[in-house]
Order: structure tokens, then C-alpha cells, then sequence
């Protein structure tokens, strides 16, 4: 249920905390059968969100181990189906969850959910496709030929791209490859090195194809320069309406001191790490909503329910307006 809740949330905050989100080639998800969503990390967990907003499938993804390690911590994980991936630098004892991580995902592919894996391994904030890892295609081999196979699995191949990293109003460009199937792979699985390295080649060729590549010795505005031209297709809604833009300066007024708090509550957690864009946008959309409600309650015990009821719908509409009408 907390599951369900939680992408109720993300699907009512994510148009707020982004300028814009443009989905293509959604069409090459099939629907009705397992699907393991191979994408780049750009943005930490908050590429999950951005992932799962727009997906039918319920999704569970491949997190990094370390954060399950405190009981309370990995409880709440859990319940958002998040699935602990432990690395052998991470210590000996945690190498026979390996199996445990595969035995998960092959279990929610078996009920034809989504399996969201980062194939890069690491996240970094940039716009390129680092090195890939193993570990998506031992995943794909152990699903199509291990125990129980699922031959019907397609891989989809996924690039999340960002207009920037830090904090609300930014664009974001979500882009779903050409899937690989069992039969994409030529090698024989006899051979597995060798189909491991071919699965990865295919992989890195169909995920460049949907990511943003940009030089990180590249200047500030050449930098710019290409970003502003990758989202030209990203249409942001037009900003000439002068009631619109009246009305969105208004709720970044009224929403200033609030967000402040949580901006700086943010950067004192993450620092410059990451994490920032993930513990924001996660903070805003579970206490954002108790706070207006909160706020409604006691609008409505002094000035009458209809005045509660007012606040309580004009406030996440004045964050919506004034978060696309700058």
C-alpha cells in the first residue's frame, strides 16, 4: 500500500518539481509481459521516480546495498520495492546476497513488473554514458537461460536526461530504445564471456542512441548551448499569458519561505553529493501535503470549512502555476 501511495505522490508532485517531462518512444514498452529497464544514473534515486512516473508495470529497482544496512531505513525501502545490491568492495560477507538480488528480480519479472537496473553501476551528475558493468547482462543471461526462464523478458534500453541537477524547474527528458530480446544476442550461451560482451555492446550502442552526450571539458556555454537545443523539443508551456505569469509569481512568493527551509535542510544533508535532487523532491512530496493539510485544518477551525478547503486546493495550485509560469 505505502508502494502505491508513494507513486500516487510522485505522480501529483512530479509535474510541479519539473518544468516539464517529455516521455518518447513509449511505445517501445511492451506491455503485459516482464520488462527489465536498463537505464543510465544520472540523478540518483530521483531517476526512479522519473522512471516509474510514467510506467504501467509496478517497478522494483536495483538500489545500492549500503543504504538497507539500518533496519529502520531498509523497512521503508522495502516498501517502495526497492531491491539492495551489494558490491564485494562493500565486504565478503555480503556476496551471497548476489543471489538473493537475482532470486527478487526474477521473482517480480515472474508477475510481469518492471525491473529497473542501473547498468552504469555508479552514479555521477553528467551527461554521457559511463562505462558499462556486467551485472545487467548476468541478469538478462540468469532470466533467459537460468532456472525457470523467461524467454519473453525484453530488455529496454533507457535514457534519462536532465536539462540540470539541482533542485525544481528544470526539464527533463525521458527516452525509451529499441528493446533487445533473447534472440538479439547472435553468441551462443555456451559461450557466456562472449555473450556477456556481446549483450553489452548491443546495450551501450541502443542506450547512447536515447542519451544526451556532452563533453565535461566542454565551457559553461557551449555546455548551455546544448542543452538549450536538446529540449528545444521539450515544450514548456507558453509563458506569454501575463495573468498566468502574475498568478505564478504570487505562489513562488508565497511558497519562498517553505521552500527555502527545505532547500537548506537538503543541502545541509547531501551537500553538493548526488543525493541532492533525490532528498528534495522525496522530502517535498511526503511533508509538503501534511503541511497544507495541517495548514487547511486550522485555516478551517478559525474561518470555516470553506476557507479550509480553499487553502487546501489553492495552495498546491499556486506551486503548479508558479513553478511553469516564470
Amino acid at each position: 500500500m505505502f508502494f502505491y501511495f508513494s507513486r500516487f505522490l510522485v505522480r501529483l508532485a512530479l509535474p510541479i518539481y519539473l518544468k516539464k517531462l517529455c516521455v518518447s518512444n513509449f511505445d517501445r514498452v511492451p506491455k503485459g509481459s516482464p520488462i527489465m529497464i536498463a537505464s543510465n544514473h544520472p540523478d540518483s534515486f530521483f531517476d526512479a521516480v522519473v522512471i516509474g512516473s510514467v510506467l504501467r508495470h509496478p517497478i522494483h529497482t536495483l538500489t545500492r546495498g549500503d543504504v538497507f544496512k539500518k533496519p529502520a531505513a531498509a523497512f521503508w525501502l522495502r516498501q517502495i520495492k526497492l531491491i539492495p545490491v551489494f558490491r564485494g568492495s562493500e565486504g565478503r560477507q555480503y556476496l551471497k546476497n548476489h543471489d538473493v538480488t537475482a532470486q527478487e528480480s526474477h521473482d517480480a519479472l515472474k508477475k510481469n513488473d518492471a525491473v529497473v537496473v542501473f547498468s552504469e553501476g555508479i552514479c555521477v551528475n553528467e551527461w554521457r554514458l559511463r562505462p558499462l558493468g556486467k551485472g545487467t547482462a548476468r541478469m538478462a543471461y540468469k532470466i533467459w537461460f537460468g532456472d525457470d526462464a523467461l524467454p519473453e523478458m525484453k530488455v529496454i534500453p533507457t535514457g534519462v536526461n536532465y536539462e540540470n541537477f539541482r533542485g525544481p524547474g528544470k526539464r527533463v527528458a525521458l527516452k525509451f530504445g529499441n528493446p533487445i530480446s533473447q534472440a538479439d544476442i547472435v553468441m551462443s550461451p555456451n559461450e557466456y564471456e562472449k555473450w556477456l560482451r556481446e549483450f553489452n555492446e548491443i546495450l551501450e550502442k541502443r542506450m547512447n542512441e536515447v542519451i544526451l552526450t556532452i563533453p565535461a571539458e566542454l565551457p559553461v556555454q557551449e555546455r548551455k548551448n546544448i542543452l538549450n537545443a536538446y529540449f528545444n523539443e521539450c515544450k514548456t508551456p507558453d509563458r506569454s499569458n501575463i495573468l498566468l505569469k502574475g498568478i505564478g509569481w504570487i505562489g513562488r512568493i508565497v511558497h519562498a519561505p517553505l521552500y527555502s527551509f527545505f532547500k537548506k535542510k537538503t543541502a545541509q544533508l547531501t551537500g553538493k553529493s548526488v543525493f541532492y535532487d533525490s532528498v528534495l523532491f522525496g522530502m517535498l512530496m511526503y511533508l509538503y501535503p501534511a503541511i497544507v493539510t495541517i495548514m487547511a485544518i486550522i485555516v478551517g477551525a478559525f474561518a470555516g470549512w470553506q476557507a479550509g478547503l480553499a487553502l487546501f486546493v489553492a495552495l498546491p495550485l499556486l506551486a503548479w502555476v508558479g513553478s511553469k509560469y516564470r
